[in-house]
């Protein structure tokens, strides 16, 4: 993961973190995320959309480049 990944992954809050770790770097399907998370399968989508949202945004300027 590259520094400005990984800092924009810090910047997350702490359950979009977890969720978007869990599926895009662990590999994990979002049922075994959500039960991983103790959350609704609806709750973690919501997690992921929130977080690769806020990653877009952080991130925009290095696609743009």
């Amino acid at each position: 993961m590259g520094r400005r990944v990984a800092q924009a992954m810090q910047a997350l809050p702490d359950r979009q973190r977890e969720a978007v770790a869990l599926c895009h770097y662990q590999d994990l399907t979002n049922i075994e995320a959500a039960a991983v998370m103790g959350v609704s399968i609806e709750a973690l989508e919501s997690l992921l959309s929130r977080g690769r949202r806020a990653l877009r945004t952080a991130l925009a300027d290095m696609v743009a480049s």
